[in-house]
């Protein structure tokens, strides 16, 4: 009778069990021994949160139930970043090199036809090699869930191709991969369908720790140029931060101003790396990261991001490209010497007519 028991106690631990990991999807992997943390982020609304996984001895574990394939973003502490495809009872495999090199992903149809497209397109240095081989591997699958992932990551994210390059890619990928959340947002943004987003209640802090509402910067009559940035970026950053400043000087005079705000949340490295710069601007920092209101609200995806406001705290323009940011500033704030001035009239003063005292001459006298 006990050994029957057990038997049934052990058939219904291991049902259970085996429920508990219905439709999951497990991912395993390694990692550099002083890697401690990995930040989880989703590129659309379908993963709206950010999850840690916590790596000990170089090896870590983390499961999420997805409701349908997601596309996730594996965050570094040193800023280097990896798409892994979330699957219903997948379990798949992540290793990450040390510093440089192929990440490897494997396990899973999305995650496996991810990492040949990867390793194949590893050397390609131009956005007609790279379209090409989106535009096969449409071809190939058009049904693919990876593939509004590599426009959103190639074509958008790397190159900052133009609207019909993209347009054209999508209209070839099968109509229920057009209707991918992030897809539908690029194509409302070419179609200039985007809703107005206001960014008032943003609470901030400045270099001493003061806190500060993003509603005070500039003035009601001003545009607000917000530079999104992270040390962990390194020399990057530092380097855009540079080439913001140089952007600066182009516009001086014009109703612009611009500031900073880091998403770090070690605000001391944040503090450290300002320090050592000379920009005239002021530079905030949010702590919370990616779980910031102000990201969220904006729906900033990527770092380094250039996001416009009108004065009154309106998202005008977003973008990942600094040269994209000059041609639409250019736009926007036309430059005193392009204005047309009204010509000016000169009135000269008449000088008074002088009385002539010289004596008449008669015509006797010419005669003479």
């Amino acid at each position: 009778m006990k050994r029957l028991f057990f038997a049934i106690s052990t058939l219904l631990l291991l049902l259970t069990a085996s429920c508990g990991h219905k439709n999951m999807f497990i991912l395993q992997g390694t990692v550099q021994d002083d890697t401690d943390t990995i930040l989880v982020l989703g590129i659309d609304s379908r993963f709206d949160r950010i999850d840690t996984i916590v790596c000990q001895n170089g090896k870590f574990i983390w499961k999420y139930r997805p409701d349908t394939v997601t596309a996730l973003i594996m965050l570094l502490p040193d800023g280097r970043r990896h798409p892994v495809f979330a699957e219903k009872n997948v379990k798949a495999v992540m290793d990450i090199p040390s510093r440089e090199g192929l990440f490897n992903v494997s396990g899973g149809y999305c995650n496996d036809s991810y990492q040949s497209f990867y390793q194949a397109s590893w050397n390609d240095s131009t956005m007609e090699q790279t379209y090409a081989r989106i535009d096969s591997f449409i071809t190939r699958d058009p049904f693919s869930e990876v593939t509004p992932y590599l426009i959103y990551e190639q074509m958008v994210q790397r190159y900052h191709a133009d609207e019909k390059s993209i347009s054209k890619l999508i209209s070839r990928i099968s109509g229920n991969m057009q209707d991918a959340p992030y897809l539908t947002t690029l194509k409302s943004e070419f179609a200039g369908q985007t809703s107005d987003i206001y960014l008032n209640s943003w609470t901030i802090k400045d270099s001493v720790g003061k806190s500060v509402q993003f509603a005070n910067i500039g003035s009601s009559t001003e545009f607000i140029l917000l530079y999104v940035w992270a040390t962990w970026n390194g020399q990057k950053a530092l380097q855009e931060r540079r080439e913001l400043d140089s952007l600066k000087n182009r516009y001086a005079g014009r109703k612009l101003v611009i500031t900073d705000i880091s998403i770090d949340v070690n605000a001391d490295s944040w503090k450290n790396t300002i320090a050592q710069d000379s920009l005239a601007w002021s530079s905030y920092n949010d702590v919370n990261g990616w779980e910031s209101r102000g990201i969220k609200t904006c729906k900033i995806s990527g770092i380094p991001a250039y996001v416009l406001f009108s004065g009154t705290k309106r998202m005008v323009y977003n973008t990942t490209s600094l040269s994209n940011l000059d041609k639409e500033l250019d736009r926007l704030l036309p430059r005193k010497d392009e204005q047309k001035e009204e010509p000016k009239v000169i009135i000269q003063k008449e000088e008074p007519k002088k009385e002539l005292n010289a004596k008449r001459i008669s015509p006797k006298q010419i005669k003479k």
